[in-house]
């Protein structure tokens, strides 16, 4: 793909999220070019010329991160006690330093085959007085809406018809906090998604956010998932139930739960379908 084309479809994503990415940010999502117009370089990040204003704006957002962190790895703490657990990754605006202050923390969450249930069931149990929606206001929220189990790595079925460029950037940017290995096998079992992304490189858990596993972890039973499974058919919302297995916003079976049911990745792939027709590309 030319370069000029490649960059603009790239940072049509990012204008969509009201994101200024750093240049390697943009290479690892694009082919590599100079920054040139219709872009600015500004402090080491890129945007659209005309959109200066991203830039001080994500410089105001990056400010809350550490707080931020420091809450989502006493979260990250928690669920590597779970002996299921082996990923637990920060998402979406936290992931980038880009949070709002009365954001919530995203968390996408990897299990051994046979503990989704019960590790959800525990987790949810344990932050039942921090999840979105039991505060007038989700600042730091704890959001635990996207688990998949280890035999179900390939997450490419639940992308949006079509193209789903949200997604795609979605899990090129997640920032891992606990690992086992696993994110190896997740990264290879997405090939389909990195074929859009040639230049990517897996993540690294960097050494001042890394979580390690604790001592002690709360073992697994294996009667407890079908016990759990059963319990949260009975708790899960209406709203939850009626959109279940519908499309890709939530997805319930036994290798992943997915509840984003206010999703917003039609809204961000229309808007940057637009900004691409401004700059003359399909």
């Amino acid at each position: 793909m030319d370069a000029r084309v490649s960059r603009i479809k790239a940072m049509a994503l990012y204008d969509a999220m009201a994101y200024p990415p750093t240049a390697p940010e943009l290479d690892a999502s694009s082919v590599p070019a100079p920054i040139e117009p219709p872009f600015k370089l500004i402090r080491g990040r890129v945007v659209f010329d005309g959109r200066e204003n991203l830039i001080l704006e994500h410089e105001r957002r990056e400010k809350l991160f550490p707080a931020k962190v420091r809450r989502a790895q006493t979260v990250a703490k928690f669920l590597a006690g779970l002996s299921g657990v082996r990923f637990v990754a920060l998402c979406n605006t936290t992931a980038l330093a880009h949070a709002s202050e009365d954001g919530d923390l995203d968390f996408f969450v990897i299990t051994r085959k046979g503990t989704i249930m019960q590790t959800r069931g525990w987790s949810t149990l344990r932050f039942a007085g921090s999840r979105p929606g039991t505060h007038d206001s989700d600042r730091d929220a704890v959001c635990l809406s996207y688990f998949v189990d280890d035999s179900a790595l390939d997450l490419s079925s639940h992308m949006l018809p079509g193209d789903d460029p949200y997604f795609r950037f979605w899990f090129l940017s997640l920032l891992p906090l606990f690992d086992d290995g696993v994110a190896t096998d997740l990264w290879k079992a997405n090939a389909s998604i990195l074929s859009h992304h040639p230049n990517a490189r897996p993540w690294i858990v960097a050494e001042d956010l890394r979580v390690h596993r604790p001592w002690w972890r709360l073992p697994t039973v294996s009667f407890l998932d079908p016990l759990a499974s059963r319990l949260h058919e009975r708790i899960i919302s209406s709203k939850l139930k009626a959109m279940r297995n519908q499309d890709t916003r939530v997805i319930i079976n036994a290798h992943v739960l997915k509840f984003h049911a206010d999703d917003g990745r039609e809204l961000f792939r229309s808007r940057a379908e637009e900004t691409c027709k401004k700059y003359g590309v399909s």
